[in-house]
Formats: structure tokens, sequence, C-alpha cells
């Protein structure tokens, strides 16, 4: 997420992305979340979760 002008979202109460972990667990995927989380590549900055994707983290960093 190159981009510093785009607006994070701060966790599940302010994340409205349905592809955002924080959003996930909340559905409860658990399938998915496991999906998701392998092979992490990143971690969200706000919740310290991990995903192999930056898209489904609110805040990305580079693990």
């Amino acid at each position: 997420m190159g981009n510093d002008d785009v607006k994070q979202c701060r966790g599940s109460q302010d994340c409205h992305a349905k592809n955002h972990m924080c959003q996930i667990i909340i559905q409860k995927d658990l399938g998915r979340i496991k999906e998701l989380a392998k092979g992490a590549m990143f971690y969200c900055k706000n919740c310290g979760r991990a995903a192999r994707s930056e898209e489904n983290l609110c805040n990305p960093s580079r693990i």
C-alpha cells in the first residue's frame, strides 16, 4: 500500500472491507482465515494479524 493518501482503517470497528482479516474473523470463517494466513508475508500494524497478501490487512507492513 504505497499510497500515503489512502486512509487506513483502525481495525474491526472502523473497517468496512470484507476482505480484511479483522472482518473475516468476526464472520468466524476459520477456513478462509487459515488459507489467507498460510505463508504470511505481511502483518497488520493495527492488530498484529498476519496474511499472505497486504490486501487482507488494514495497515500492512512486510514481515
